[in-house]
C-alpha cells in the first residue's frame, strides 16, 4: 500500500464489519431503556409508596432490563475487543502515514519527536484525536501490564480531569481513570467519547488527520 487513501480503502470493509459488531452489542442497552421512575415526591415515606407501586406496574419492564443490563456486562470485554481493533486499524494508519511535525506545548514533556506524528486531528479534552489513537490502543494491547507507558498515560491522565469542570476539587473521570480497576480495556469508552460508533465518523476523521 503506497498511500492514505489506498489504506483506507483496503480496510474499509473491515472495519465496517468492526463497527456492525460493535452496534451488536450496543444495541443490547437499548433493551434496558424506556422505563423510568418520576416523582414530584421529596425523600419520603410517600415517595417509598409510590416506588413500590411503580416497581409493581413496571415489573416486566425492569425485568428485561436489568436482564440486558447483566448481558451487556458480560459482553463488555467483547465490545472492548471490537472496538480496540478498529483503533488498532487507525493507529497503523497515523504510524504508516503520519507526517505532522509538532507537538502541543502542554504534552511537550511526555512526547518524543516520534509522536508528533499523532498530534493531529480536532482536539478532544484538550488532546489531539490522533494521540487519544495512539494512547487508547496502547492501553487495550497492553491492559494486562502494571504500567502504562508515557505518553499514553499522561493522556489518559488529561482524559479524565480535562473535561471542564470548574470547581477547586478535582474529579477524575471514572470512564477513563487507569486506577478504575472494574475496566479492564478502555476501548469503547473511548470510542464513544471520539464519536466513533459508525464507520463514516471514523473515516471522516482519518481522511481529515491524515489529509487524505
Amino acid at each position: 500500500m503506497q498511500s492514505t487513501a489506498d489504506y483506507l480503502l483496503r480496510t474499509e470493509s473491515a472495519v465496517r464489519l468492526l463497527f456492525s459488531g460493535v452496534d451488536s452489542y450496543l444495541n443490547i442497552l437499548k433493551k434496558a431503556t424506556g422505563v423510568t421512575f418520576i416523582t414530584s415526591e421529596p425523600f419520603c415515606p410517600k415517595q417509598d409508596a409510590e416506588f413500590a407501586e411503580w416497581q409493581l406496574e413496571n415489573s416486566e419492564q425492569l425485568a428485561i432490563a436489568k436482564a440486558a443490563e447483566r448481558e451487556f456486562i458480560a459482553e463488555s470485554f467483547a465490545l472492548d475487543t471490537l472496538c480496540g481493533a478498529i483503533l488498532q486499524v487507525a493507529d497503523k494508519a497515523l504510524e504508516l502515514y503520519g507526517s505532522n511535525k509538532s507537538v502541543p506545548p502542554h504534552l511537550s514533556a511526555s512526547l518524543k519527536p516520534h509522536h508528533a506524528k499523532y498530534c493531529v486531528g480536532r482536539s478532544v479534552r484538550t488532546i489531539p484525536l490522533g494521540l487519544i489513537v495512539y494512547a487508547a490502543r496502547n492501553q487495550h494491547t497492553h491492559f494486562n501490564e502494571d504500567t502504562l507507558r508515557e505518553p499514553s498515560a499522561s493522556v489518559f491522565h488529561l482524559l479524565a480531569t480535562a473535561y471542564g469542570y470548574g470547581g477547586r476539587q478535582q474529579i477524575i473521570d471514572p470512564a477513563f481513570d487507569l486506577a478504575n480497576q472494574r475496566l479492564v480495556s478502555f476501548a469503547s469508552n473511548i470510542t464513544s467519547l471520539i464519536g466513533w460508533r459508525t464507520y463514516e465518523k471514523y473515516a471522516a476523521d482519518m481522511r481529515s488527520m491524515l489529509g487524505a
